[in-house]
């Protein structure tokens, strides 16, 4: 045979399929096009220029990983549909006369078609749209834009060697699917139904169990740094619930409602209900994929949302004064009080009377695992990583020692405490016991608990439980801790002592604030004390307006990555849906073919359709709602790290969030219903 046959032949099993090639086509080239995005987002010059680049750069790196990932999984996925549709095809070529080779060329050159359209129209959408996201994209970081449309050929390089290495895989399992099947076996697949499963009801309860396990982990943690660490094992722990629940649990619904004979003996119902009884384990990993990524979309849109609408709110949050500024000393007997008014004489100068509020205080800053009233600094790393348990990480506390007299000075008090005697703030619970020490120095009797302090504390600060400690002898105290610090050798540990300074610059807009920042930190450098025996051994400054550009960012290109990935579940999900219909619609139509001929009518049709859509796939929405209220309380820690502590703007985004898919969801149901109708009602021409 010539090879213009087979392409012809390609060709006209895509056009008779088009119902189905159609969706199947533009979702390969929607994905192309938005890895090309995203990568030629990655690698755009402006990243190198822009303040805050390097964040969105590495943000977008991984929006590139992750599309990339999807892209594989859910076009093996949709192919899968797609082979089953084409499999009575396939077996009525075998049996006219054509071998597996012959069907592995008509099967070539349809991959190669399809390849082609979603590679051309992908980068073309690519290339054109690329430069509106661009511009979306900066606006949202809060960037110039600028307007030249640039492509970039390492992205068009990248698109087409990775999704071709998808289709050749996809080639490679069609030709491998063709081949296993007998011609009869390929005649029958589009008929033969599943055996009606058993109820197992063992499977069921443990996806109930380790369900309500994932949500208790959810709702239980409070930490914030323990919240992130059992993010990822609690999301696997939903995910495998949520495919034992749909595939299991989902026929133990089937056969309840069987028993139930005021529901089950309806022609509404009846049919409906047996019919999903005989595919429920297929119908049950479609919908738990439905779910999981309506969950997926939730959740990112809602956290991404919020962080980014609530940027000033995490801005301020984080950088609480326009300045802070902090000398680090060797030793707390350098932290004088004439080191201290240097400091504020510094601060004074170059902000030329235009500061207002200026805080000076000194402080000890440490951490370690505490428990019974003492903090154990032995061998705590000041970074925390996936190896940390999470029993240690909920134990993880910051310590700020602070003078008393700073506090009286500060919150204009005249409080006074004996030697061995303290006063302490907690950012978290209140600390409930009734002494506190450091490992390796004394113990202090805590004579009364603070429900505020006299100056703001960043929230990066207050990420783990931060206590603030106020002694009468500061110089001692911390005297005691750095040496017994020093004296364990250890580089992860550390007893910082230093002076630190902070004020607003009210009516200071952000290019003199840049500018003094400068100014400042080239006159924190010239304090005495950096000589050869150097009691001073870092500077450091914090500027509200330098910090600004890196949050909205990060926070920008978060929120951006989250609306295009949730376009692509979003599109993934319709696309599901979409393929059940038509498939189980194929499936059933012979089945209503039947009932209409002993006397069903097309009204009954309609209701049972509507029963059956209805009983199927809200179930998926439902359970993404249950899943997102339980995963509120972990966004809400997570976030924490972020800087943003807004839960009233995290609950309405979850809400707006909701509410919106939910329509979306309605949309695709009605659309899908009318499809599923027009196919067993004999509505189209059978195929």
């Amino acid at each position: 045979m010539k090879q213009g046959f087979y392409l012809k032949l390609a060709l006209d099993g895509m056009r008779k399929n088009k119902r189905l090639y159609l969706p199947y086509l533009l979702t390969c080239a929607g994905m192309v096009m938005m890895f090309y995005i995203l990568s030629s987002l990655s690698y755009s010059p402006l990243m190198e220029t822009m303040r805050g680049g390097s964040i969105m750069s590495m943000i977008l790196n991984l929006g590139t990983f992750v599309m990339a990932l999807f892209s594989l999984l859910f076009l093996l996925y949709t192919n899968a549909f797609l082979s089953r549709r084409r499999n009575k095809e396939f077996g009525l070529y075998n049996i006219l006369g054509m071998n597996k080779a012959n069907l592995s060329r008509i099967l070539l050159w349809e991959t190669l078609l399809s390849a082609l359209f979603a590679l051309v129209i992908g980068l073309a959408g690519g290339i054109l749209f690329s430069k509106l996201t661009e511009l979306f994209l900066l606006h949202m970081a809060g960037e110039q834009v600028g307007y030249a449309l640039s492509v970039e050929p390492k992205s068009i390089a990248a698109s087409a060697v990775f999704f071709g290495a998808i289709f050749a895989l996809i080639l490679v399992l069609s030709v491998a699917r063709v081949g296993i099947f007998k011609p009869l076996d390929l005649l029958k697949s589009e008929t033969a139904g599943e055996k009606p499963p058993k109820a197992n009801w063992l499977l069921a309860l443990a996806g109930v169990i380790i369900l309500g396990l994932a949500y208790y982990i959810a709702v239980k943690i409070d930490e914030p740094l323990t919240a992130i660490m059992m993010f990822f094992a609690a999301v696997l722990m939903v995910i495998a619930a949520t495919y034992l629940l749909f595939i299991a649990g989902s026929v133990v619904m089937c056969r309840l409602l069987q028993k139930n004979k005021r529901y089950y003996y309806q022609p509404a119902h009846f049919v409906s209900v047996s019919s999903m009884a005989f595919r429920m384990r297929r119908n049950g990993a479609g919908l738990a994929s439905i779910c999981i990524l309506a969950t997926m979309v939730l959740v990112m849109l809602s956290s991404t949302s919020c962080l980014y609408f609530g940027g000033d709110d995490a801005l301020h949050s984080a950088h609480p004064y326009d300045m802070q500024l902090e000398v680090d000393y060797k030793s707390p007997a350098a932290c004088t009080d004439e080191a201290r008014e240097r400091l504020n004489a510094v601060a004074r100068d170059v902000a030329q009377g235009r500061e207002d509020g200026l805080l000076s205080y000194t402080l000890l800053d440490t951490a370690g695992y505490f428990e019974s009233g003492t903090l154990d600094v032995d061998g705590v790393a000041r970074r925390v990583d996936v190896s940390t348990p999470a029993s240690l990480l909920e134990r993880l506390r910051t310590v700020y020692v602070l003078p008393l007299s700073d506090y009286n000075r500060l919150a204009g008090a005249e409080l006074s405490l004996s030697l061995g005697e303290a006063l302490i703030w907690s950012s978290g619970a209140p600390y409930a016991d009734d002494t506190f020490a450091i490992k390796g120095s004394r113990t202090l009797r805590v004579r009364d608990t603070l429900t505020e302090l006299p100056f703001k504390l960043s929230a990066y600060d207050t990420i783990a439980t931060t206590y603030c400690v106020f002694v009468p002898d500061w110089t001692d105290y911390a005297t005691e801790v750095t040496d017994y610090v020093e004296g364990l050798n250890e580089k992860q540990i550390t007893a910082r002592t230093a002076q630190c300074c902070s004020f607003d610059l009210p009516g200071v807009n952000e290019e003199e604030q840049l500018a003094l920042e400068s100014e400042l930190l080239s006159r924190m450098q010239d304090l005495p004390g950096a000589e050869a025996d150097a009691v001073r051994t870092d500077v450091g400054l914090a500027c509200r307006a330098e910090a600004r550009s890196d949050f909205f960012s990060m926070y920008g290109s978060l929120f951006f990555l989250g609306i295009i990935l949730s376009i692509v579940f979003i599109a993934a999900a319709a696309l599901i849906i979409y393929y059940k219909q038509l498939s189980e619609g194929y499936e059933d139509q012979s089945r209503f073919d039947i009932m209409q001929k002993v006397g069903m009518t097309k009204r009954e049709i309609k209701s049972t359709v509507n029963s059956q859509v209805l009983t199927v796939f809200f179930a998926p929405l439902l359970l993404a709602g249950v899943h997102l209220a339980f995963a509120f309380p972990f966004v809400q820690k997570i976030i924490r790290l972020f800087g943003v502590q807004n839960t009233p703007l995290l609950i309405v985004t979850n809400i707006v969030c909701f509410l919106a898919f939910a329509l979306f969801y309605v949309f695709v149901y009605r659309n899908t219903a009318k499809a599923y109708y027009a196919i067993v009602s004999n509505g189209e021409e059978r195929r």
